[in-house]
Parts: structure tokens; C-alpha cells; sequence
């Protein structure tokens, strides 16, 4: 028998606005019979961590054994589509906004302190609407506030339409053959894709691997927390329609996506993982060919998924069309393991959202 230890400490979501140092760790031992998959770090102990500890003598398996978790058939398999592009652009004008909104408030607010001083002042007069008086720096920055929320209404309104013109014509799934590989070596393979759509233009694949979430159930059972009490540091109150048990850690609540229709399942938006490493790209012909992708950057473990520790790969074609956005078809990859154990402390962390993924 081996002795086993995950311990992990992912970035929850808009994990920027946290210190990784004030989350606890997460651990869980078990025991193995038999051979076993090397170890692993990824990380720092004093930021966000991704381990794998073996005690002991042991005796390698470079394999990864076992099906697809829910998670991967549900959220990272098969077609998928990209949010409106406006998202991200209104998101960051809206920071810009709110800071000038203070600006103004504390100008307004020292305009009496200003004028006893001596000092001109401009934009605190006043405009009649109606039968009430408004300072004319409102009437300039409220329709600045306001614009942005009408753009992400409209976003939303659009992302709903593709999303119900996709599904209900659907395409068939692309014929992929991957030829055997090891993490720290090339992806080779051949995608061929019949009968194109009129409107599909081209083709590029990459290929990534990451850290999914961990499931949230089992985050609780190893903090020894009551699933319905109080959370720990990091992770929020589940809102039911918004997670199912099994799937993540249920930090995103919906903020991780724009809206979506909840007939499908898993949704029509990829979730990026938010530890992650970039593969290179290559463009093909809308009709597929042969493809040879170079690894990821950095030292990564092969294919891991368990409750607790998650690290995926997956091939990814991104289909460019002359209407309605970019296409993706995501296909999950089961990636052998080095010889030896890998520790990486150079990681890429995203926040989460899915009009931020790099494809």
C-alpha cells in the first residue's frame, strides 16, 4: 500500500481580490495498492498550490485510469460559442466610470471650500428637468453610468439569440485521431471535418492544459464543514439553480459566464480553468488535416481527475464564421504522465470569466 496526500488551494473566483495566505489548504490522504502516477507541485505554498504527495517507495504508472468526470462530459466536451466581445470592453469602461463618479462627488462635495477660497468652479450649475434641479456634472455622468448597462443588456439579448440559433442546428461533431502522448511532449493528430457550414471561414487549433475546480462537496468533507453551514474562507453561499454537487466549487454562481439558456447542458459558454498552460496554435484549412501543436510552457503532471485534485487537457478548434462569432469544439485529452515528479512554481492564474479566456 502507497500513502497518497492531495493538498490544494485553488484561486476562487476574482481570486485577484484575495490573499491566497488567508485560505486554507485543502487536504486529503488515501491509500493505494499497487503502482501509482508520479508526484507533482504546482505553485507555492504560500500562494495558490496544486500538490501531490507520496510517502514512501512506490512504484511508477505513468497511466491515467478511469472515465471522464461529470464535469468534463458536461462543461468541457463538444461545441461551445464565445461571449459578445463587448462584455469585456463595458466591464473595463465601467471601472473607468465609477472612478470619475467619486471624482465628481468629492468636487461637488469641496465646491463651497473652493469658492471661499477664491478658486473658480465649473460644472455646478444647475439644469431644469421638469419641476427638480440637477448639478450639470449629473446630467453628464449618469448617462455615462447608464450607457454601459444598456450595452450588456443589449450583449446579453444578443448571446441569448445566437445561443437559440445553435442550437437548434447544431453541427456534427469533427472525426479526431490523437496519437499517444506525454506531458512535456507535442501533440500530434489529424481533425477532419465534414461537410462545413457556407459560413465557416477558417480553422485554428491549440491545445492547453489546467486545473479544473475542485469539487465542492468534497472541499467541505475534508475541511470537516457542515455542506449547509457556514464556508470557508474563499468559497460564497451556493445558489441552487447555479451549481450542481460534483461540478466545482461553485465560487462562479453565475458571474463566471454572461446569460445563458439553461437548457443545455453545462452551458454553451467554455469556463476558462483558472490555473492554466498555453500550447501553441496552428491554422488549417476549414476541412482539417494533420496538426502537430507544441506543449505548454513549463513542467506539467498528465492526466489527473479525482473530487479533489482536477488537471485537464483539451484540443481545441476555434472556427472562424462570417456571422454570429467564433466557434469552438473542445475535446478533452488523455495525457501519460512523466517519468519523473514535476514541480512547477510558475503558473498562470486567470480570474474566471469567461469573456477573458485567450483562445
Amino acid at each position: 500500500m502507497v500513502s497518497v496526500k492531495h493538498r490544494i488551494r485553488y484561486p476562487p473566483f476574482e481570486s485577484a481580490k484575495l490573499k491566497a495566505e488567508h485560505i486554507p489548504i485543502v487536504e486529503y490522504s488515501f491509500e493505494i495498492e499497487g503502482p501509482v502516477i508520479p508526484p507533482f507541485r504546482l505553485g507555492k505554498e504560500d500562494s495558490w498550490l496544486v500538490e501531490r504527495v507520496i510517502e514512501g517507495e512506490y512504484e511508477k504508472d505513468s497511466n491515467y485510469h478511469g472515465d471522464n468526470p461529470q464535469i468534463i462530459e458536461k462543461q468541457r466536451t463538444g461545441w461551445y460559442l464565445i461571449p459578445h466581445p463587448i462584455h469585456a470592453k463595458v466591464r473595463n469602461y465601467i471601472n473607468g466610470v465609477v472612478i470619475l463618479l467619486l471624482l465628481c462627488l468629492f468636487y461637488l462635495f469641496t465646491t463651497p471650500i473652493q469658492s471661499s477660497l477664491g478658486i473658480t468652479t465649473f460644472g455646478t450649475g444647475k439644469v431644469r428637468f421638469g419641476l427638480l434641479d440637477y448639478p450639470i456634472l449629473a446630467v453628464i455622468i449618469v448617462p455615462m453610468m447608464i450607457a454601459p448597462i444598456m450595452l450588456r443588456v443589449a450583449a446579453n439579448l444578443g448571446d441569448l439569440r445566437r445561443q437559440r440559433l445553435f442550437l437548434s442546428n447544431a453541427p456534427k461533431s469533427p472525426k479526431i485521431t490523437i496519437e499517444d502522448v506525454k506531458s512535456g511532449e507535442n501533440l500530434v493528430g489529424k481533425i477532419v471535418i465534414d461537410n462545413p457550414q457556407e459560413d465557416w471561414v477558417n480553422m485554428k487549433l491549440s491545445w492547453r492544459v489546467g486545473i479544473l475546480p475542485p469539487a465542492r462537496h468534497k472541499i467541505f468533507s475534508a475541511l470537516g464543514r457542515d455542506k449547509d453551514g457556514q464556508p470557508p474562507p474563499g468559497l460564497t453561499t451556493p445558489l441552487p439553480h447555479h451549481w450542481e454537487e460534483g461540478l466545482d466549487d461553485g465560487t462562479g454562481m453565475g458571474e463566471d459566464a454572461p446569460m445563458e439558456r439553461h437548457d443545455a447542458p453545462g452551458g454553451v459558454f467554455l469556463r476558462p480553468m483558472r490555473i492554466m498552460g498555453l500550447g501553441s496554435s496552428q491554422s488549417l484549412e476549414i476541412n482539417g488535416g494533420e496538426f502537430e501543436l507544441q506543449r505548454p510552457d513549463g513542467d506539467w503532471p498528465g492526466t489527473v481527475y479525482g473530487d479533489l485534485l482536477r488537471v485537464h487537457w483539451e484540443l481545441i478548434a476555434n472556427i472562424e464564421r462570417t456571422k454570429g462569432g467564433p466557434l469552438l469544439w473542445v475535446e478533452p485529452l488523455i495525457v501519460s504522465h512523466h517519468d519523473q515528479a514535476v514541480i512547477n512554481e510558475d503558473i498562470l492564474i486567470s480570474d474566471g470569466r469567461t469573456e477573458s479566456d485567450t483562445l
